[in-house]
């Protein structure tokens, strides 16, 4: 019988829910990115949680991205139509005449998105602002509730300026580990503020800490948006020197790449702000195309 129940035991496996960036395997993990306190450093939550990490580039598992230039034109920004609050973006069409002479010209597209989590603020959101405006680069910035409510003026300079913004919800909360209503608050209320100060609810989604469960994805599908995750993760928020960042976006970028960075969060994000304008020439000089993470997820 302890014979039996051992074959048993060995045949079972925990199940492996997908991530947003389509991980396979799930590990546990200590803070994926995310909402720091500013005195300290540390992680606000620094806690094991059961979810998958996002994957690196060389992993196995591939990533909620799609294939560089698969229906992507870069634009200046993602606003939706003023007539359309709250609806799904439209994605560029292309001007090919057919899906076979528009192959060669995807596969030799190298797109790239810079992601900014956590903000806004009055400091570093604002700094890394003037650098992109310097550089020409557009970036999209996945913006907290209760930053917007404190910081509307440069939540309105971002978008003014032509970058993207999604939802990074209210609080900053882990998401899997609350009932679907409150789930639902988090993002809700975060839409509510953020479209009180640009007039529009945005259609990206990033889940703090990318946490992510099966409920969160159903009510993202539900709302005809989209669920953004990232597959370079630069660990600003630890203090990553900024040797160490720039050396590992050249190393680890690849076509179609979404790079991980904050705005807000920990005063280890003045190596953000000091990296940032090397990163940008480094991946100018590998050919990329600077594009805003929306025209890079499925």
């Amino acid at each position: 019988m302890l014979l039996a129940l051992s074959l048993w035991m060995s045949g079972c496996s925990a199940g492996s829910p997908l991530s947003m960036l389509s991980a396979t395997q799930s590990e546990k993990v200590v803070h994926a990115g995310g909402m720091q306190n500013e005195d300290s450093g540390d992680p606000e939550q620094a806690v094991q949680v059961d979810y998958p990490r996002p994957p690196e580039p060389s992993s196995s598992a591939k990533p909620a991205v799609k294939q560089p230039g698969d229906n992507i034109q870069p634009s200046p920004t993602t606003k939706p139509n003023s007539n359309k609050t709250g609806s799904a973006t439209e994605k560029p069409k292309s001007n090919a005449s057919s899906e076979e002479t528009e192959k060669p010209d995807k596969q030799e597209k190298k797109l790239v998105a810079l992601t900014f989590d956590d903000g806004p603020d009055s400091r570093y959101t604002t700094a890394i602002l003037d650098i992109l405006k310097e550089k020409g680069v557009k970036a999209t910035f996945f913006v907290v509730g209760q930053q917007v409510e404190k910081e509307p003026e440069t939540l309105k300079r971002i978008v003014d300026e032509g970058h993207a913004v999604g939802n990074h919800t209210m609080n900053h909360k882990q998401l899997p580990k609350l009932t679907d209503k409150q789930m639902k608050q988090e993002i809700e209320s975060a839409d509510k503020l953020i479209e009180k100060v640009i007039g529009y609810k945005p259609t990206m989604v990033r889940a703090p800490y990318g946490a992510v469960s099966d409920a969160l994805k159903k009510y993202m599908k539900s709302e005809n948006r989209q669920l953004v995750g990232w597959n370079v993760d630069t660990r600003d928020w630890a203090g990553t020197s900024v040797s160490d960042m720039r050396s590992m976006i050249k190393e680890k970028a690849k076509p179609g790449a979404i790079i991980l960075m904050h705005s807000f969060g920990s005063k280890n994000i003045k190596h953000t702000v000091e990296m940032l304008p090397g990163a940008i020439d480094d991946l100018k000089k590998m050919g990329y195309t600077f594009v805003t993470a929306d025209q890079l997820v499925s």
